[in-house]
């Protein structure tokens, strides 16, 4: 049985370098590693966010700042945000926990909770939509468009093995195209297809 930090380098790495350049994605984010030019949100995005959150959700972030000793309603310190190049008229934003200051409940034993938002572009005030919204072990954003939107590879992993779903968006959300399962018997990596499921 691997260290998810060994799963998260493995994971990473087959992401980002071992597939065909047109395969290889915008940028990968695991639950253990910050992604190159993440930053705080920006005030819009930060409250369209938070304001998408369930209410005891709001309320264990707000005890996550109170255990950090900061200021109420200090969200922003506790999020980080990655600009995505999308399809003419709108832009993506990534947004994840920040990994300092940590907060419980925006991660799990391994996991971290993240969000796709969509910014439509050339319309006041910002217009803002979540299109995806995950939790698990990695994430990738591919360049490849599907109505406007770019492909996306959530990975969920428990000790034994790493699910992945390749997903499209069909203009309405996005779907499973393409499913696999990775395990390590005897410390050799074994990626395989697998039956997407209605979890994915």
């Amino acid at each position: 049985m691997r260290g998810l930090g060994v799963i998260a380098a493995t994971m990473l790495a087959a992401a980002g370098g071992s597939v065909a350049a047109a395969e290889r994605p915008l940028f990968t984010a695991g639950s253990e590693h910050s992604v190159p030019g993440e930053a705080r949100p920006a005030q819009p995005l930060l409250r369209f966010v938070m304001g998408s959150l369930e209410r005891d959700d709001v309320r264990m972030i707000g005890e996550c700042l109170t255990e950090q000793g900061l200021a109420p309603r200090n969200y922003g310190t506790l999020l980080r945000a990655v600009r995505i190049r999308a399809g003419p008229g709108r832009r993506l934003w990534f947004v994840r926990p920040a990994l300092t200051p940590w907060c419980h409940a925006l991660y799990g034993a391994h996991l971290f909770r993240y969000f796709l938002v969509e910014e439509r572009l050339g319309r006041a005030p910002r217009r803002y939509r979540v299109v995806f919204r995950g939790i698990g072990d990695f994430f990738a954003v591919y360049p490849r468009l599907s109505h406007g939107l770019n492909d996306i590879e959530p990975t969920g992993c428990v000790a034994f093995e790493c699910r992945t779903s390749r997903m499209a968006y069909d203009g309405a959300g996005y779907r499973p195209i393409r499913c696999t399962r990775t395990t390590w018997p005897n410390g050799r990596e074994v990626t395989r297809p697998r039956r997407c499921e209605a979890a994915d």
